[in-house]
């Protein structure tokens, strides 16, 4: 299928990658660059041409110019030398026309890359701003109200399970048919600014608490904030200090049965991040906060590691650490049950310092995985063989270079951008790359309906479909990350060992 103007995109056409080896995302400057680059090819076809047309002044001198009659140039070398003129005139036309297509391209470049800026200023940024300063206010206001507000907003922490809420997913779809259609088309209304509307609260809230907020300021601030009331309130949680992880089994699992792919390795990064479903307990009935570890030994012997991390499983602080307060602990940059309970399990599994390790997490989980490849602590102890998330708010982290990292986002799923960061403001590297698949813009009727639903927007199998559809592209900087990654995944003996954690009083 292929996308016309202004209609629906073709699903692979709304795919959009940042970072990366080779070309980027296309911005401004690279317009204007390009611009350049057009005007000055044309500049060198203008001389070319120049120099064509002396080459044949220079054969008229022999006589070229003139008839056979009064050329003292005559028969077949004067014949050959009217020809070569004739070319030489041709070849400058040729090249005269091409130079004025460069000149009327650049220029198009330039009017183009101005309208965008021009609509981006007076529309988007606009808007964007609006929405940053509206949210900051209501950021305020509840940050204002002191613990009260702070306990309300920490008690609906964890983007991903606010968004199912209002959705009706979590409430059994008791949306009525008119509030749903209203839900969904604000979401796919401001899925845009969903970015400025977090950096807008979150700064409002660390303003207003700035001594909860230790300081800081925007989301990190604000995040922080939350993140206190929910350690400090016993009704809200307990201490991560007893926090237990156990090795689980079969009879662990809602069916008997541990998930049918614990003994084989993962064929591609997209079967890797889709495994994720089978850790949460109402897709696969694993235990609520369930990791999976899985060894990998090659035909070679060479072992490596695969750690499988779910998303949020309650928006309140919880029995464990999959909750609302690690969502806001990680996004504070604080210490998290989160990331304990996966240095744990790991080191339980029996990962050895040279072995690579891959960490593949889906909303909290990728924010947990994030946060442990961005730690010296982390990396000093474990060799990181490359890094994947799904639905995960890291623009914030920064990962060491040399390790292959591929982030997969939709603006819809809300979650992405809870760090009041947006994919294209996420770090570019050479080893890390962004996907990011506006779901709103696309022709294909399931990406429209995920599009008006934070949930499914939100969901693996959306996130899978977004890498497909990257893969599908043939972008080289894709396949480049995905294929570093997805060496390590699978190998000629798999075992895997899943962990629940829980909190317990210390």
């Amino acid at each position: 299928m292929v996308s016309t103007p202004d209609a629906p995109l073709a699903p692979v056409d709304t795919v959009t990658v940042y970072g990366g080896a080779g070309p980027s995302a296309v911005d401004l400057d690279s317009v204007r660059r390009a611009a350049a680059l057009i005007a000055g090819a044309a500049a060198d076809l203008r001389s070319a041409a120049v120099r064509c047309l002396e080459a044949g002044g220079d054969l008229d001198v022999f006589g070229a110019g003139r008839t056979e009659a009064t050329s003292w140039v005559t028969g077949e070398a004067g014949a050959q030398a009217r020809a070569l003129e004739a070319a030489a005139q041709d070849a400058a036309r040729g090249l005269v026309t091409r130079a004025d297509l460069c000149e009327l391209l650049g220029r198009r470049l330039l009017r183009a890359a101005g309208s965008y800026e021009e609509a981006e200023s007076t529309a988007e940024r606009v808007v964007g701003a609006l929405v940053t300063a509206g949210t900051f206010g209501i950021g305020a206001a509840v940050g204002g109200l002191g613990w009260a507000g702070l306990a309300g907003s920490a008690a609906v922490g964890g983007a991903e399970m606010a968004g199912r809420m209002v959705g009706g997913t979590v409430t059994g779809g008791a949306l009525s048919p008119v509030t749903g259609q209203v839900w969904a088309a604000a979401t796919r209304g401001l899925a845009p600014y969903s970015d400025e509307a977090f950096t807008g609260l979150g700064g409002g809230v660390a303003l207003a608490q700035p001594g909860l907020a230790q300081g800081r300021s925007g989301v990190p601030g604000g995040a922080g904030a939350l993140a206190h009331v929910a350690r400090e309130l016993p009704v809200l949680g307990n201490d991560d200090r007893g926090l237990r992880v156990a090795r689980l089994g079969a009879g662990d699992f809602a069916d008997g049965a541990v998930p049918a792919w614990s003994d084989t390795g993962a064929r591609s990064v997209q079967e890797a991040v889709a495994r994720i479903d089978s850790l949460y307990p109402e897709q696969g009935g694993a235990p609520p906060a369930t990791v999976a570890i899985q060894k990998v030994t090659g035909a070679d012997g060479t072992v490596s590691w695969t750690v499988l991390i779910p998303g949020t499983q309650s928006a309140l602080p919880a029995e464990h650490p999959w909750d609302g307060r690690t969502d806001v602990e990680l996004i504070a940059g604080q210490a998290d049950g989160g990331t304990v309970a996966v240095e744990r399990a790991l080191a339980d599994s029996g990962a050895g310092p040279d072995e690579p390790v891959t960490l593949v997490g889906h909303s909290l989980g990728g924010i947990a995985a994030a946060a442990l490849v961005s730690r010296a602590s982390f990396t000093e102890r474990y060799r990181v063989g490359g890094l994947v998330t799904a639905g995960a708010p890291t623009g914030l982290l920064v990962t060491p270079p040399g390790v292959p990292v591929l982030h997969l986002e939709t603006p819809e799923e809300l979650v992405s951008h809870a760090d009041g960061r947006s994919a294209a403001e996420n770090p570019r590297t050479r080893d890390r790359v962004t996907v990011v698949r506006s779901l709103r813009d696309s022709a294909d009727a399931s990406d429209r309906a995920a599009s008006g639903d934070v949930a499914q927007a939100h969901a693996v199998a959306t996130h899978v479909r977004t890498l497909d559809l990257a893969v599908a592209l043939g972008d080289p900087r894709v396949s480049q990350v995905a294929d570093r990654i997805g060496t390590r995944l699978d190998g000629r003996a798999v075992r895997t060992v899943f962990y629940r954690a829980e909190r317990a009083d210390p």
